[in-house]
């Protein structure tokens, strides 16, 4: 009877640990998709605002590998990936709008001034 006990404390005990790895793993999936998803929305914006132009080339494929790592249940993998997704996404959206901004001085320059040549706000000169 005792053994019987034990039996069945053990496989309780078994059933919690189960219980609680498979919380813990739907978790880390939620945590991974919704990663994924804020990287997707950040390079859709990105992708809209700039025409495509302040769009990193490996911001895309990162992104895929993040999504592929969610479906082979790599879920640090996939948060890592779209981490730097939506820091390059960050980035390429910061870097297009201070270019924006540099050729808006470099157009107003010359306007200003007449004929204007590029090195001089390049720094060629």
């Amino acid at each position: 009877m005792i053994a019987g006990k034990r039996l069945v404390s053990l496989l309780a005990g078994m059933a919690a640990v189960a219980l609680v790895s498979a919380t813990a793993m739907a978790g880390q999936t939620d945590v991974a998709k919704k990663k994924i998803q804020e990287a997707r929305s950040l390079v859709t914006e990105v992708r809209q605002t700039t025409d495509d132009v302040g769009l990193w080339k490996s911001t895309l494929k990162i992104l895929g590998n993040a999504e592929k790592s969610l479906e082979q249940g790599d879920y640090k993998a996939a948060v890592d990936a779209a981490e730097e997704a939506k820091f390059q996404a960050r980035q390429g959206l910061k870097q297009y709008r201070e270019e924006q901004e540099e050729w808006k001085t470099a157009a107003n320059a010359a306007s200003q001034n007449g004929d204007f040549k590029e090195g001089s706000w390049t720094g060629a000169d």
